[in-house]
């Protein structure tokens, strides 16, 4: 099955070179370039250069080891104006509140990774879908990447082709990579519908989660773990790409879940009273 964010698009056209540029900024505007943990401050510089070279300006950092530094200005060199509007987060929950499509970088494949892609193969999806939604392009440490909690919250992977024995590129490098790839396109395609926020996304599944414990769901086999099985249930709704229709149709469908099973709690009650 190919998943909801790689369906074939109704419609795409080629349109004058004038266009693009007029509405290129708003969709780079709508894309979050997310370092975590960043330990090299001089890579914070350098993803902020990479990052005006091509028309970015959404620079956030979830916990680094030390920012603001007179070192990342001096690798920033002439994108002063990223690192003045860079946000500065806790956590990966407070960043990602209003994002929609989170989309995570890997050199690594396997199942606790999900989906993974040649960065070159989903960048007109990407695209397409930063033109109505905010998504985040999250860049993990320099020395292990991202979690696989941090990967479970991604609608998909993205890698760079790299030769074998030395896969591993750059902080910096992944970002320019990332950025020029997104930028090589010349041909816009139809709006996509309005995805749900992550907050909303994870509202969603905490309803699912706690409904699945009221029917009595428990995991069956002795290599099945809940936990690994639930980061598969959020990895799956997210890699759903859920719109807000969908989303008010799930709820209601759930509303209905939870109403019958307290109608067959009361019924049982008044049961075992007679």
């Amino acid at each position: 099955m190919v998943p909801y964010l790689f369906q074939p698009r109704a419609h795409c056209t080629h349109p004058p070179s004038s266009f693009i540029l007029m509405v290129m900024d708003g969709w780079k505007n709508n894309i979050s370039f997310i370092l975590i943990d960043t330990m090299e401050t001089g890579n914070i510089g350098a993803s902020a250069r990479a990052m005006k070279n091509l028309g970015f300006s959404r620079l956030e950092l979830v916990r680094p080891r030390e920012f603001p530094s007179d070192k990342a200005g001096w690798f920033a060199h002439g994108a002063q104006d990223i690192l003045s509007t860079v946000q500065v987060h806790s956590g990966l929950v407070p960043a990602l509140k209003d994002v929609s499509v989170v989309i995570g970088t890997t050199r690594r494949t396997g199942k606790k990774r999900g989906l993974v892609y040649p960065v070159r193969e989903v960048v007109e999806r990407v695209r397409h879908l930063s033109e109505k939604n905010r998504v985040a392009l999250l860049f993990g440490r320099e020395d292990r990447g991202l979690t696989s909690d941090e990967t479970s919250v991604c609608s998909f992977m993205i890698r760079i082709p790299a030769a074998p024995e030395n896969p591993s590129f750059n902080l910096g490098q992944a970002v320019l990579i990332v950025a020029y790839e997104l930028s090589y396109t010349d041909y816009t395609c139809s709006q996509s519908p309005a995805i749900i926020s992550n907050k909303d996304l994870s509202n969603l599944f905490q309803r699912l989660r706690k409904l699945m414990k009221m029917l009595g769901y428990a995991p069956k086999g002795i290599r099945d773990d809940e936990e690994k099985i639930m980061r598969d249930l959020k990895r799956l709704l997210a890699k759903a790409a859920v719109t807000e229709r969908e989303a008010r149709m799930l709820h209601g469908i759930l509303s209905q879940i939870e109403e019958g099973l307290r109608k067959k709690d009361v019924n049982r009650r008044e049961y075992l009273e007679l």
